[in-house]
């Protein structure tokens, strides 16, 4: 196979890649996102579309300053694969991260509104009750 071939496959899997995983998490991030975006959820399309040109940028970039396109096909294909798991898997930690830290903040503020509500129920009937 031509280094041309092999450059124009490996960027095809730098692209695929991310898009595949992020088809794949956009049945879940999408409803969470609506969750924590005001405004009816309205900046959930916003932030995952991002989420796509990051990743897809994120791959292509790592494959465009470290790959190797002259030599074998497998071990063109071995590199390029190693790329695309690596900025797939760092972009969807970072995604993760960022998207899972209001969550957490969401649910610790619930939990001590709970616990807040808790506390102030018991006090009230003690007062009425005698």
């Amino acid at each position: 196979m031509t280094p041309s071939l092999q450059f124009l496959l490996a960027l095809a899997l730098a692209a695929i890649g991310p898009v595949a995983a992020l088809r794949y998490l956009q049945p879940i991030l999408l409803p969470v996102l609506r969750a924590q975006c005001e405004e009816g959820g309205q900046g959930a399309e916003f932030w995952m579309r991002s989420a796509y040109v990051l990743a897809v940028c994120g791959t292509l970039l790592l494959t465009l300053t470290f790959g190797q396109y002259r030599g074998e096909l497998l071990h063109t294909l071995e590199r390029s694969l190693w790329l695309v798991a690596a900025g797939t898997f760092a972009t969807v930690a970072f995604i993760a991260r960022q998207v899972w830290a209001p969550v957490r903040e969401n649910r610790a503020l619930r939990r001590l509104e709970a616990e807040r509500a808790a506390r102030a129920r018991p006090a009230h009937t003690a007062t009425t009750g005698a």
